[in-house]
């Protein structure tokens, strides 16, 4: 879950478009997908500022970015008076055509899965914003445990069943990393990318973190499938203890560590997957 509050100015709102492109990213949103919801959540936003808050700066805006199996659910929050948006005109509506309200309001139904209004003369109203997410049919996920100067690889089978290391790539420009990753994604007939997320022991967002949620960022923007991230807290010590217990070698393991701590990641995105 990811949370912001801000003051109730518009010259705010452009973050929530940069949070909510980078929750999508962290989300495994497609790009398409994502510049969709972002708009959604802005004109959501937009409309707790201007027309909750009516931007008084000493009320603030809130949005709750929460991230489920195969679909995401943002909530946008004001501390208002409250609306009935059964009231608000239709926007397609002859009459109200060349009118500017309603449309935030049209625009959010028409992009998400859900949209609902809970409205509250004391609280404010929450506006909560879902939208479902497709899953891959068939093919392999190949999952991607990012470091700075190099990148552990590991592929699963073609039913998604098990997972294997699958070596690394050395340290490259971010260009040359993303088509290499595109060369493998092309001849191992993948459909799904999977990225590690290195979660404090709390569960909290990092900062290094923050730097493979920028790169899930790019490879979104460049793989026309989707990219998500996926809990990798101690994957490295776990791939370590495997290793020294296969009895390789100190010198050797540095090598394979970071292939294997994506097989275990990976292997772990799996089986959560068959559990559901």
């Amino acid at each position: 879950m990811l949370e912001i509050s801000i003051p109730s100015s518009i010259e705010y709102l452009p973050l929530v478009d940069t949070v909510c492109q980078a929750f999508c990213a962290w989300a495994g949103v497609p790009h398409e997908e994502a510049d969709g919801i972002s708009m959604a959540a802005v004109e959501a936003a937009t409309n707790a500022v201007v027309h909750g808050n009516k931007c008084q700066r000493s009320k603030k805006m809130r949005a709750v970015f929460k991230k489920g199996f195969r679909k995401v659910a943002i909530s946008i929050m004001d501390e208002g008076e409250g609306f009935d948006p059964k009231a608000v005109p239709d926007p397609t509506a002859e009459e109200n055509l060349l009118k500017e309200s309603g449309r935030g309001i049209f625009i959010m139904k028409q992009i998400m899965d859900g949209v609902e209004f809970e409205i509250s003369t004391h609280t404010g109203t929450r506006i909560t914003l879902s939208k479902n997410l497709p899953e891959a049919e068939s093919g392999r996920v190949l999952a991607i445990d990012y470091g700075h100067k190099r990148l552990g690889l590991a592929l699963s089978d073609e039913l998604r069943i098990i997972a294997q290391p699958f070596g690394n790539i050395e340290e490259e420009t971010p260009d040359v990393r993303i088509t290499r990753i595109e060369k493998i994604i092309k001849d191992n007939v993948v459909s799904e990318v999977v990225v590690g997320l290195p979660l404090t022991l709390e569960g909290h967002v990092s900062r290094s973190a923050s730097r493979v949620i920028g790169f899930a960022i790019d490879l979104n923007r460049r793989l026309d499938m989707p990219v998500t991230t996926w809990d990798e807290r101690l994957s490295t010590k776990q791939s370590e203890r495997i290793l020294i217990e296969a009895g390789m070698r100190r010198k050797n393991r540095k090598g394979v560590v970071d292939a294997m701590a994506a097989a275990v990641f990976l292997q772990s995105y799996l089986d959560a997957r068959k559990n559901k």
